[in-house]
């Protein structure tokens, strides 16, 4: 066998392309290592912020990632969102973690502000920067991370305005979540008062004809703002019913028609997870709703299953069970597997949500109950599947009443089609806004008595 020779224009072709490849740097050689993006302002007043260290722009910079034992949990990521007195931190984890939360007080003296510290046990910072992450939106001041032992990572949270904060894990990824308040998040809710009534009544005081003052007027009852969440969106479909219908599309059109008529017929503000077709993670659904000190949050979904004669309504509220379709249809909604809704069980017995749990109840049964009857009056006999729990990861953490309802079996040809029209979407919302409006009623009645 002969040895092809290279002739010498080609050969100095080659060394050509050799050279320039050498000398001419990559674009991602040229650009500065960008560790600490920029904040992004949503257009409902939010911050969010994600910090992923395990990327460099620059290699030639950055340290090399750190390798993680696989007996260790990774510590990879940091995201927060925030609000003026609310802040939700969330750390990315590669798998399960024990952690425990410590509050220490401020130290004028020294100069020092309040703090959190959250030690991860078992685990690794697997990121290639360790800098501090500035916050500064008046509650949280900065984020620190960092090595504190062989096997413990240390997050420090220096804070400027603290009153609560509440952590729990979630898992499929495994992500741990720290919410903190501001101390005025504590204060009773205030009255309702216009503006320029509030500064008469600091100004003076109302005297009857006695000349004794006269008690101020109670607080306005009933609800003042509502979150809808139109459930999944953008890279998550959801279910898909039959031709190719999205529950995307059908949850985010009722939501919007519901939120018009809340509005309108009970001068509610309403505000929307999601607006247009966007995908928004299950964890800053609620944080959203605590941000915005909502009085309901009620997440709005399709049926889905592989029986195509599966058809109902079914209305969820949050808490522990053993019941295996509640659990298969969580990880379902929860685009998760079956174990890692089991894993969530042991958070729950600590969390704050457990206060509005009698509450959750009521609600999930007038919207049960009025979407059943409602839908009923215009699509004939309607299964009522009832009132249940299961372990929604996008109802953990909220602190206000809190239900998921699933609006029909999109898998059913006959119900999936009948929510794709508007006649059965604009009945759909008349019987979600019957049963708010009976809740409101039962609630105000019984603060009353």
């Amino acid at each position: 066998m002969t040895e092809k020779s290279i002739q010498p224009g080609r050969f100095a072709l080659y060394v050509a392309l050799i050279l320039f490849c050498v000398v001419k740097p990559t674009s991602a050689q040229t650009q500065r290592p960008d560790t600490l993006p920029a904040k992004a302002n949503h257009s409902d007043g939010s911050t969010a912020v994600e910090i992923n260290r395990g990327r460099e722009t620059d290699n030639r910079l950055a340290a090399p990632a750190p390798v993680i034992p696989p007996n260790k949990t990774a510590v990879t990521a940091i995201r927060f969102l925030s609000w003026q007195n609310y802040t939700r931190v969330m750390l990315e984890l590669s798998q399960e973690a024990k952690y425990e939360v410590r509050r220490l007080k401020e130290d004028p003296a020294k100069g020092v502000p309040a703090r959190l510290y959250v030690d991860i046990q078992g685990a690794r910072v697997a990121m290639t920067s360790k800098d501090a992450i500035p916050v500064d939106d008046g509650l949280l001041s900065q984020v620190r991370i960092g090595q504190y032992s062989e096997d413990i990572v240390r997050v420090v949270l220096d804070m400027t305005n603290l009153g609560a904060h509440n952590a729990f894990v979630l898992p499929g990824p495994y992500r741990l979540v720290i919410d903190i308040y501001g101390q005025k998040a504590l204060a009773p809710t205030a009255p309702i008062v216009a503006p320029a009534i509030r500064a008469d009544l600091a100004k003076s005081k109302v005297l009857d004809r006695s000349g004794k003052p006269v008690a101020p007027a109670p607080p306005v009852q009933g609800l003042r703002k509502i979150v809808l969440d139109p459930g999944h969106g953008g890279k998550d479909p959801g279910a898909i019913g039959n031709g190719g219908i999205a529950e995307k599309d059908l949850v985010l059109s009722i939501a919007r028609k519901l939120a018009a008529k809340l509005k309108k017929e009970m001068n509610v503000q309403v505000v929307l997870t999601r607006n247009d077709d966007r995908f928004v993670p299950l964890e800053d659904r609620t944080a959203l709703a605590n941000a915005e000190d909502a009085d309901l949050f009620i997440s709005l979904h399709m049926n889905a299953s592989p029986n195509s004669e599966a058809r109902g309504i079914e209305t969820y509220y949050l808490d522990n069970t053993s019941d295996e379709a509640a659990i298969r249809l969580a990880a379902r909604e929860n685009s998760t597997a079956r174990k890692n809704v089991s894993d969530l069980q042991f958070i729950l017995s600590d969390m704050t949500q457990n206060l509005k749990l009698e509450d959750s109840i009521t609600l999930a049964h007038r919207l049960q109950g009025a979407a059943v009857g409602g839908m009923g009056k215009v699509l004939g006999e309607v299964k009522d599947l009832g009132v249940k729990k299961a372990l929604f990861y996008v109802l953990v953490g909220a602190r206000m009443p809190s239900v998921l309802v699933e609006m029909f079996f999109i898998s059913n040809r006959e119900e999936g089609r009948a929510m794709g029209q508007g006649l059965y979407q604009d009945a759909m919302v008349d019987a979600l806004f019957d049963g708010i409006q009976k809740y409101d009623q039962a609630t105000t009645m019984a603060r009353t008595l």
